[in-house]
């Protein structure tokens, strides 16, 4: 029924923005890319964007191994799209008050500023957000690829320490899902980059 409700807000949009916290962590992005899975849409109708720069070397290095873009914009940017989705952030993170949100999808404390949202899934008793989107992706029966499922399950190891803090069994059920599908490769490299950020690139097309 989740599915179903999301799906049929956001479909009305040609261009959705998919709105990460400033400096977004791995289960963010994870989460992001696991929503336009989910909708069946691409980076250009269905971006990745954020008010900040990611900054982590572990996190560039994801973005460029698992060939991900996160695009830096200005919030008055916003107006350009059809559709607003938070994921693993919400209303009351950012200093100022955002014109529109559609949809919301995190695992924080639930702050304020809900008025109006057509959707809203927090759940704070989960470790991570990507756990909520592997469900989410599990019901509606979409096959998660192998870069799909290596960028979940890093978003799910970073956000609950190697699965050491705040887990619950859906972070459990969603490891052991996505574990046998995962790239072991790209994930050694993006845990730990062994080479300058400059040759990030480089990495990528290896």
């Amino acid at each position: 029924h989740r599915v179903k409700k999301l799906k049929d807000i956001l479909t009305e949009g040609s261009k959705i923005a998919l709105l990460l916290q400033p400096d977004p962590d791995p289960d963010g992005i994870a989460a992001a890319l696991a929503l336009r899975y989910l909708l069946g849409r691409n980076k250009l109708s269905t971006p990745l964007v954020t008010f900040g720069k990611v900054t982590r070397p572990e996190n560039i290095a994801m973005l460029n191994l698992l060939d991900l873009e996160v695009h830096t914009i200005k919030s008055d940017e916003l107006v350009e799209y059809d559709k607003v989705v938070l994921l693993d952030t919400q209303p009351s993170h950012f200093p100022f008050k955002l014109e529109r949100v559609d949809a919301v999808i995190d695992h924080h404390p639930q702050g304020e500023g809900y008025e109006g949202i057509s959707y809203v899934d927090i759940r704070t008793e989960y470790g991570a957000t990507s756990t909520i989107l592997t469900e989410y992706l599990m019901s509606a029966a979409v096959p998660m690829s192998q870069r799909l499922s290596t960028a979940l399950l890093y978003g799910i190891k970073s956000d609950t320490l190697h699965l050491n803090r705040s887990v619950i069994d859906a972070d459990l059920y969603a490891f052991m899902t996505l574990y046998p599908h995962i790239n072991y490769n790209l994930m050694r490299r993006i845990e730990k980059p062994e080479m300058p950020l400059k040759f990030a690139p480089v990495l990528a097309k290896s």
